[in-house]
């Protein structure tokens, strides 16, 4: 008989807007939902917005393509409804797939604290360093209360990297359950077409959430010291989160020499995000930290090598050709980054581009991977 697995989350499809999370979660039910029953418990929105569902689809179970799912609107995010709703089922497994939720992580874990049932924590890299400088009053004051409450001994903590763990050990003590899952991926595409490139141009793509963590304005000010021979056409895809923040964003981006274009594409579901990387070259993401990173792989996956910062768990690119990680403080080893790949040929890009994409199908493609993730859910043994 299978197991009985009930996820937590702030967004799911047919959300997009939050970006990894949502895809960490449909990678993981897609990859193993005829291991396991899945029963989804989220939001009727999406980043910043409603979703387009119908009222009598709100606050019940659906059944959607091999598990579970129940869009949940406000009123009912509350513990009475989360106990009517989640008790009856008798799950075996609980996963919060978000450590700062409130909604989606600290009440219903308050509701199954006691009970024995395995619980299973995603902190989703909002552990590390630079994640925690965002509102860190509130983030210390959320940590502190978790810890008072004990709630750290009640879960096991799903991480994705060796670096995650010691976020994990760093705040909660080293008597913490963690186990080491790697997200999974979607499958890459069989066949990849060469793409066309140009010496001395470079098309340069930023894939994330428009917020202070994923550092658009830091990708922006490299770009202004471009040397003028080379031309860089440089695209934003993904939601404007922090207003504020593109609005500095927008100034820095007037202020942009002409040899470097910019196209704000906005935010693109996830199924189409493909067709708009065709063309790109490379990802520019100097992202103040990351847990995994989806659109890194997703990069790859598309046959693109990536420029990013080394606050992720992806190190040491250059020596294998899938593109650089750099430390944040080294602003001209970014620069000279992006110039080496716009002074490159067809053939020369083609070797980072071919290798990115091999890349990515070894790592989608290893097994060991899903039992890996099979295994957060199977140990019936919980603290």
């Amino acid at each position: 008989m299978k197991r009985k697995v009930l996820i937590c989350i702030d967004w799911f499809l047919p959300a997009y807007k939050a970006g990894g999370p949502i895809q960490s979660i449909a990678n993981l039910v897609n990859h193993t939902k005829t291991e396991f029953d899945y029963y989804i418990a989220t939001s009727n929105s999406d980043l910043d917005s409603p979703l387009s569902l119908p009222e009598e689809a709100l606050n019940v179970w659906s059944e959607k393509d091999g598990f579970k799912v129940v869009y949940l609107d406000p009123a009912h995010q509350n513990l009475k409804y989360y106990k009517q709703l989640f008790i009856k089922e008798a799950f075996d497994v609980v996963y919060f797939n978000s450590l700062f939720s409130q909604k989606f992580t600290l009440l219903p874990l308050m509701l199954f604290k006691n009970l024995n049932i395995r619980k299973v924590l995603a902190p989703r890299g909002m552990l590390g360093k630079g994640a925690l400088e965002i509102k860190p009053l509130k983030k210390k004051i959320f940590l502190t209360l978790f810890k008072v409450l004990g709630l750290q001994k009640k879960v096991v903590w799903h991480v994705t990297a060796e670096s995650e763990a010691f976020e994990v050990y760093k705040h909660f003590g080293k008597g913490c359950n963690v186990l080491l899952a790697p997200n999974l991926s979607a499958k890459t595409k069989q066949k990849i077409e060469p793409k066309e490139k140009k010496v001395n141009e470079l098309n340069v793509f930023f894939l994330s959430r428009i917020a202070v963590k994923k550092n658009l304005g830091e990708a922006i000010n490299y770009l202004a010291e471009i040397r003028s021979s080379y031309h860089v056409n440089f695209s934003i895809i993904g939601p404007k989160d922090e207003m504020e923040y593109w609005q500095d964003c927008e100034v820095k981006i007037k202020q942009l020499p002409k040899n470097i274009s910019v196209k704000y594409l906005g935010a693109i579901p996830h199924q189409d995000i493909s067709k708009k990387l065709i063309n790109q070259h490379i990802l520019l993401l100097p992202t103040q930290h990351e847990n995994f990173g989806h659109v890194i792989m997703e990069s790859w996956q598309n046959s693109c090598p990536v420029i990013i910062s080394d606050q992720t768990p992806w190190q040491g690119l250059e020596k294998d050709k899938l593109g650089f990680d750099i430390p944040l403080t080294k602003k001209n080893e970014f620069i000279a980054a992006i110039e080496l790949f716009c002074a490159m040929n067809k053939d020369e890009y083609h070797i980072w581009s071919n290798a990115s994409v091999n890349f990515s199908k070894k790592f989608t493609e290893n097994p060991e991977l899903i039992e890996q993730n099979k295994a957060l859910f199977l140990n019936t043994l919980n603290n």
